[in-house]
């Protein structure tokens, strides 16, 4: 389609994730590999942290890849933010697995979970320059928040999602989003230097 804007030869046009979504529910098939490859390691990076079970997390992750092509003529055209989908997608899936699990069916595991944050390569370098006892101070003021108040702190942060998104995932209101990471910020502020705050939330 000629939208009446020249190409100069050799520009490399990327599509944007509207297209992208739209192409994959026309069958494309490098579409979806494309979607596939863009967010794989975040949705796994993601499951690790919400149940630390490697084959579980695999397990959901294909699952849900081989749903959304089976099922793709019956999906919404209107993904604006494919990450924020592909999450609460996966998260759904893990908790419907770990509820018909026995083994989890009396733990709080699945509603209670560690996060265990992990940091971009760039910020690998900076924590290694870190002294080791802001490392620490750093780990036990992360230790200090709820289970909700980690991962809300986690996908708004890590994974750059809006409160919205936020919220949609983790069931909630976007207000209490607000509130829970508010809350949040205040604990780390009190436990940890703006230095190390700054390079936790990624600024």
């Amino acid at each position: 389609m000629n939208t009446g804007k020249a190409v100069r030869p050799g520009m490399n046009v990327v599509p944007s994730p509207s297209s992208l979504w739209e192409r994959f529910l026309e069958g494309d098939r490098h579409a979806f590999a494309e979607i596939y490859d863009s967010h794989i390691d975040h949705l796994f990076h993601y499951g690790m942290h919400f149940c630390q079970d490697k084959e579980r997390v695999r397990d959901c992750i294909q699952d849900l890849f081989q749903d959304l092509w089976l099922s793709r003529e019956h999906l919404t055209t209107s993904i604006r933010h494919i990450r924020y989908y592909l999450i609460s997608s996966l998260r759904r899936r893990l908790l419907r697995s770990l509820q018909k699990d026995r083994r989890w069916q009396h733990r709080e595991s699945w509603e209670a979970f560690e996060f265990e944050f992990t940091y971009p390569q760039e910020n690998k370098i900076i924590l290694e320059e870190t002294a080791a006892e802001q490392q620490r101070l750093l780990q036990q003021a992360l230790a200090g928040l709820t289970r909700r108040q980690r991962e809300a702190i986690y996908l708004r942060f890590y994974q750059s999602l809006s409160y919205e998104e936020v919220a949609g995932i983790m069931s909630m209101q976007v207000d209490s989003v607000y509130n829970t990471v508010s809350k949040a910020i205040s604990i780390l502020k009190k436990n940890i230097s703006l230095p190390l705050l700054l390079l936790l939330l990624g600024k």
